[in-house]
């Protein structure tokens, strides 16, 4: 898991260990027991092979999450990922997508294999 780093003070969370760019977004699941965010994607293996596995962005002890897109044929593709802002204890993450944008608050993401 990517967390937010430092002991309940407001930090970024360091995002830098996950490849956003060309992932394919399949499905998005809420849970809302636990507070998490599933995205099931085709996440980019080799670049050089275009070469994709289905694996999961889980994100935790989300409170926000808004799609900001427009029509598109087929699945999104995340473009770009930066964390824009702090909201307490919980990091505002700015997914670009080649339909829009989407955007959720988080503690912390992680990248499995499913």
């Amino acid at each position: 898991m990517v967390p937010c780093v430092g002991a309940g003070l407001a930090t970024l969370m360091d995002i830098s260990a996950i490849h956003f760019h060309d992932t394919r977004i399949l499905s998005v699941v809420e849970d809302c027991v636990s507070g998490e965010l599933t995205m099931e994607v085709d996440y980019p293996k080799d670049w050089e092979r275009n070469e994709f596995e289905k694996r999961s962005l889980v994100f935790r002890e989300v409170h926000s999450y808004q799609v900001f897109e427009g029509p598109f044929a087929g699945p999104c593709t995340i473009l770009d990922a930066e964390v824009v802002a702090i909201e307490g204890r919980w990091s505002r993450l700015h997914l670009s997508t080649n339909a829009g944008r989407r955007e959720l608050s988080c503690t912390g993401v992680e990248l499995s294999k499913i």
